[in-house]
């Protein structure tokens, strides 16, 4: 047995509208269910020779071309990165760098507080040079859930063999971090 309600709009006993649902079944909603937000954001403005350790300090938030800012919040200090709500997030790093020796290792670790004080790592992502003077880039990735925004925080830095160009700007080639928050805290 089945049943169907057939409504065009559900809202609050005062009457607020919540929502819409249009004759082909499409919902509308009067705001965003979810609180999704969505965060590109570059390093710096100039290309910086960094070495073994450093954090990533100093980021833009990305917005030429088309990429998607919805409901940002997110903020940066001193390469520590405060979320602007509690919620399941996923953090995406991409470290573009060049180099001009032969390393065995290049690296970008994901470093996180749970009392915004010490930090342990969490991801790293490695690539290795291949030989001198060559451009490259790792991708790192992780789902945290942020229950407490005020302890809870992440920061990128780095593990290199030697020293690396890393390369910065609003460019197609630059290092960039991305925040998606997915849905509320579990």
């Amino acid at each position: 047995m089945s049943s169907t309600i057939g409504v065009q709009n559900i809202a609050h006993t005062n009457g607020t509208n919540a929502m819409t649902v249009a004759s082909d079944g499409a919902t509308t909603f009067t705001s965003d269910p979810f609180n999704s937000v969505i965060e590109t954001w570059y390093y710096g403005s100039s290309n910086v020779v960094l070495a073994n350790s450093a954090a990533l300090s100093g980021w833009n938030r990305k917005t030429n071309g088309l990429v998607v800012n919805k409901n940002g919040g997110m903020s940066e200090s001193s390469a520590v990165w405060t979320f602007p709500s509690t919620g399941v997030w996923s953090v995406t790093g991409q470290l573009s760098f060049y180099t001009t020796a032969t390393s065995a290792y290049h690296g970008l670790h994901m470093e996180q507080t749970i009392n915004n004080s010490s930090f342990s790592l969490v991801k790293t992502a490695y690539t290795n040079s291949g030989g001198a003077n060559r451009y490259s880039n790792v991708v790192c990735n992780h789902i945290m859930n942020i229950t407490d925004t005020t302890n809870q925080k992440i920061k990128f830095s780095l593990n290199v063999e030697s020293n690396i160009n890393v390369q910065a700007g609003t460019g197609n080639a630059a290092t960039q971090a991305t925040f998606i928050k997915l849905c509320p805290s579990v």
